[in-house]
């Protein structure tokens, strides 16, 4: 018979047990992620991750790789529309002239930075909110809204809401205001927390990493690790001051006395006292090619300090405190911190990463569609564009993939390519290039290299000599030797 070590047998079948004095007892929790996390605690985590991110380069390595991979210099709008005419006149509207004048702070906050920005809100604050606006003219354009604008007003609390307008009979959390489950408003409030209006959530993008179903609010992408990271910032501080202190001590020297010798003129004492080594520092200053004398076997002598700190152990358990943290927001380690230096570990991790991307690119396609569908519809209002059923239909190009050797994949698309398993459209997607401005390049190529060939053909035609298309591009042996045959018969 099988026993436990309290000699009591053990059953094919357990029911859970609550307690057990082998671990604390803990109370079991059963209610909602706004109960377990209440709007407090979220602000809380808010602001420890907000502040590591000013200070913990992991962290902020990580959150900015993300955005920067997932965003690049890509995100030019393709919509789906059927009708040619429209599909061009609103693409060329988007990607020409709306994406550099979207945000209503001007300048360099053009539609790729605030795609950037949102990627970094999520990690960083948990979530991000975007307000859809329009100017006078009913010229569509955004607000970034932060996350802490967005919270109870002063003065309410969580709960039904009874003042008149708009709101009252809904339930307020967090910031929301819902309608059952669904939210109807947000709350923003200006640097103070004084209400300035209930947004309609028509006009609210918001968007985070949902881990809960019924989570209404983000959390930070680090939460699980703030502590960790908070104590690493710490002991690196300290660990810091500590190679300040060492090496800001030269040289440590043994004398019978422990004294310094008062007649030299070149000592220099910090305290009060100079009979007593208790009475203060004594510091010696040593000039180049100073020689000190010692008596024989007087144990006097002069050491430089070991400096063994931090020491690997420190390194080592640092290094664990960030691969937990990076585990957790599913980021290789490799990518931030410290390499394996291992090919196949690193392919492994670049496809983890290149997965992470994605994922993140899809949250941001969300927002894209949204703040594009609602361009377009003022467009189309303001008549700067043609009415088309299939306006919201929109895609975005996205960055080159993640790849540790672009020459291999670059082969295999080629090789894919001629096979029939990729198309031209495929690849070019894998380069972050929409087909449109792919045949738009090529097309303006042509025509000015023909051009320019044509106009130049004019002038050699006097000389006798003639330029082929053929020379303005890299040849293969067959296009050489067609080429030369040409210029004999010329």
């Amino acid at each position: 018979m099988i026993v436990d070590r309290f000699g009591n047998p053990y059953k094919a079948a357990q029911s859970a047990q609550t307690y057990s004095n082998s671990r604390p007892w803990q109370p079991v929790q059963m209610k909602d992620i706004s109960t377990l996390v209440p709007s407090y605690d979220r602000k809380t985590l808010v602001s420890a991750s907000r502040r590591l991110y000013l200070n913990e380069g992991v962290l902020v390595g990580a959150i900015q790789q993300k955005a920067m991979y997932a965003v690049g210099r890509s995100w030019q709008a393709q919509s789906g529309s059927a009708n040619r005419d429209f599909k061009k006149q609103a693409e060329d509207k988007l990607n020409n002239e709306w994406y550099n004048n979207c945000d209503i702070r001007g300048g360099i906050h053009n539609f790729q930075i605030a795609l950037y920005q949102l990627s970094c809100a999520v990690d960083r604050d948990g979530e991000a909110f975007v307000l859809l606006v329009s100017n006078t003219s009913d010229y569509p354009g955004f607000q970034m809204l932060p996350c802490h604008r967005i919270a109870n007003p002063n003065g309410l609390s969580d709960g039904l809401m009874t003042e008149k307008g708009k709101t009252k009979g809904l339930r307020l959390q967090d910031g929301i205001v819902y309608s059952k489950s669904r939210p109807m408003f947000y709350a923003y409030n200006d640097e103070n927390g004084d209400l300035i209006e209930y947004l309609p959530a028509k006009d609210v993008v918001h968007i985070f990493d949902p881990s809960w179903q019924e989570q209404g609010r983000g959390l930070p992408a680090f939460t699980h690790a703030l502590n960790d990271l908070r104590d690493a910032l710490q002991s690196h501080d300290w660990e810091r001051h500590a190679q300040l202190m060492l090496s800001s001590i030269g040289l440590i020297e043994y004398n019978e006395t422990g004294l310094p010798d008062i007649p030299d003129n070149v000592n220099v004492l910090s305290g009060s006292s100079c009979s007593q080594p208790s009475g203060g520092l004594a510091a010696n200053i040593l000039f180049g090619g100073q020689v000190r004398h010692y008596v024989s076997n007087s144990g006097s002598k002069l050491e430089t300090i070991k400096n063994d700190r931090p020491g690997d152990m420190w390194e080592s358990f640092q290094n664990r405190i960030y691969r937990k943290a990076l585990a957790g927001v599913n980021w290789p380690m490799s990518m931030c911190w410290l390499s394996t230096g291992q090919g196949t570990a690193e392919r492994a991790d670049l496809g983890r990463a290149q997965r992470a991307v994605e994922d993140r690119q899809d949250l941001l396609a969300y927002a894209a569609k949204r703040i594009t569908s609602f361009a377009i519809a003022k467009f189309i209002k303001r008549g700067d564009l043609p009415m088309d059923n299939e306006f919201y239909k929109w895609t975005f190009s996205t960055p080159k993939k993640l790849t540790v050797d672009d020459g291999r994949v670059s082969k295999e698309l080629i090789e894919m390519f001629r096979s029939g398993f990729l198309n031209q459209v495929d690849v070019l997607g894998y380069l972050g290039k929409t087909a449109s401005d792919h045949l738009d390049e090529r097309i303006d190529y042509l025509v000015m290299q023909k051009t320019k060939v044509y106009m130049a053909n004019k002038e050699l035609k006097k000389l006798g000599l003639h330029i082929d298309d053929r020379e303005m591009v890299l040849l293969n042996p067959n296009e050489m030797a067609s080429l030369q045959v040409a210029e004999q018969t010329i």
